[in-house]
């Protein structure tokens, strides 16, 4: 029982930065079920105590912005369902604590749980009876059962079957469809990563062990772990895969510990070692936690040991984790390692033209956005795809609701009035200037008529950046680089448009100055 002792008091120490709740309130619920209740308490009461120890292990703020929004909606012999008030509600809580409920209410109860939102119960038609309902393969050792006269809506199972047999496309919606191998836009900056991630999804085999998946927050990591997820599942059914991230890793770690039960502890490590694949998301939210990142080197060891493939995302490198253990940090540069980095202007094309299909798919089959916005905001947005998403979103609702075009004047308006819009927006002299500096050019020569390409080609540039990052009009633009007329403006923006498809070097240089603006 010493090294028992030794981890719970790791832990408690980490009690802080998981939960808000204290001792007592877990302990009143910690076996709510004695074998004289089991018989007795209903599936209602038993959300009621799952609600309790979710508060209690996920704090009251996380509990009360996600898992608090579950509502018991109804129940038979097989299975229960819980509705959020939205399907992004609902998808977010599957996501991210969807075990976590599970494992709370089959403390108490062996049914499936389904989580699902009011929509989607509200609006399905009834459910065929001889629509199989999927039973749990765990045995029931506590059983609720229903009166005779008690009638039960639907299981979220059989209403998930009805809706999928009539729009095959609803279920796919339902699974997160967006994180997809499919679905993910790659470029030099994310290319081992993605490549690394579609072999630990095809094969059983380990690759390299550990894989560690690292770079700034938006930049697509939990989307290749759920298309790893999703694909190694589909590929082989039998295959373990868990996906959990740091942060439920620590919650549950110490509400195991807290329990002071060698089974709770025995029962954690099982659910993360009976498996061919771990991965793990936000890998550094464990940095400050010394017993959780003793048990997590642990179980690393455990299943590297056992030949079974561990994959695990941060927002930085080993080294720049603040407070991870040494030999956590070196086991992990120990395996292999793929930096996402910043996307260059041809990935971001690339993605908003992704954006736009996904739209036109969805609901917009009319949405057009000319080549010049699209221009505009790839070379404006230079920061993560998350970002672009966002600018893009919040661009066309802007445009939507106004009744208006998407061109690129409509579009710079549109970022104005965003959180993307710049209080430093670079002037046409500033860009002039570095555009000088990036191509070893005075500025003197920039303004001048000579048209010898060394000259000609970055005021072309200086041309086109003035253009996409300020709002001078075109004959305001061509006044400014010696006097110029507004069809030379044009010419120099076209011709760097379609030079930029296809000069990495000229795009390279391009990329330059913008970081250089920025500065």
């Amino acid at each position: 029982m010493n090294d028992l002792r030794d981890i719970s008091d790791k832990a408690s120490r980490e009690n802080s930065s998981t939960s808000t709740n204290n001792m007592t309130q877990h302990n009143t619920l910690q076996n709510p079920l004695n074998d004289a209740q089991t018989s007795h308490i209903n599936a209602e009461d038993i959300w009621h105590i799952v609600q309790g120890k979710l508060r209690s292990t996920l704090g009251e703020r996380v509990h009360k912005s996600w898992t608090g929004q579950l509502a018991f909606q109804s129940e038979n012999e097989h299975s229960v369902a819980l509705t959020a008030p939205s399907r992004f509600v609902a998808s977010r809580i599957e996501g991210k604590y969807g075990d976590l409920v599970r494992s709370l209410w089959a403390e108490n109860d062996a049914r499936d749980v389904e989580i699902c939102a009011c929509a989607d119960v509200r609006t399905s038609k009834p459910v065929d009876k001889n629509i199989p309902v999927r039973k749990t393969t765990q045995p029931r050792s506590t059983q609720t059962q229903p009166s005779q006269n008690q009638s039960f809506a639907p299981s979220f199972s059989q209403v998930k079957a009805q809706m999928s047999a009539q729009n095959p496309n609803r279920e796919a919606d339902l699974r997160r469809d967006r994180f997809t191998f499919e679905n993910f836009v790659v470029g030099p900056s994310n290319e081992l990563a993605y490549a690394v991630a579609r072999r630990v999804a095809s094969t059983t085999e380990p690759v390299y062990n550990p894989i560690l998946i690292h770079g700034p927050h938006g930049m697509g990591k939990t989307h290749l772990l759920y298309a790893i997820k999703e694909a190694a599942i589909a590929q082989n059914p039998h295959r373990r895969v868990r996906l959990i991230s740091a942060e439920d890793f620590v919650a549950t770690f110490v509400q195991s510990v807290r329990a002071q039960g060698r089974s709770e502890i025995d029962a954690f490590k099982s659910s993360l070692r009976d498996v061919d694949l771990l991965i793990i998301d936000d890998a550094h939210f464990i940095a400050d936690k010394p017993g959780s990142q003793e048990e997590l080197l642990h179980t690393l060891i455990a299943l590297v040991d056992d030949g079974k493939q561990i994959l695990l995302a941060s927002d930085r490198h080993p080294h720049q984790i603040d407070k991870a253990s040494e030999r956590l940090k070196s086991y992990l540069c120990g395996g292999l390692l793929c930096d996402i980095n910043a996307c260059d202007y041809e990935l971001r094309l690339r993605i908003l033209d992704r954006l736009i299909e996904r739209r036109r798919n969805n609901g917009y089959p009319s949405l057009a956005m000319p080549q010049n916005a699209r221009d505009h905001l790839a070379a404006r947005i230079n920061a993560t795809p998350r970002d672009l998403e966002g600018a893009f979103s919040q661009v066309v609702a802007r445009l939507e609701f106004l009744g208006r075009p998407l061109t690129l004047e409509s579009v710079q308006e549109a970022l104005a009035h965003s959180r993307y819009s710049s209080n430093t927006r670079p002037t046409v002299d500033k860009i002039q200037r570095a555009v000088t500096k990036e191509f070893n050019i005075s500025m003197d020569e920039i303004l001048s008529k000579r048209r010898a390409r060394a000259i000609a080609r970055p005021r072309q540039v200086a041309m086109y950046l003035s253009k996409m990052l300020t709002t001078r009009s075109l004959p305001d633009i061509g006044r400014r680089f010696g006097g110029r007329d507004h069809t030379t403006v044009i010419h120099a923006v076209k011709r760097i448009e379609a030079l930029r498809a296809e000069d990495p070097a000229l795009n390279k240089s391009i990329e330059n100055v913008t970081e250089a603006l920025k500065g």
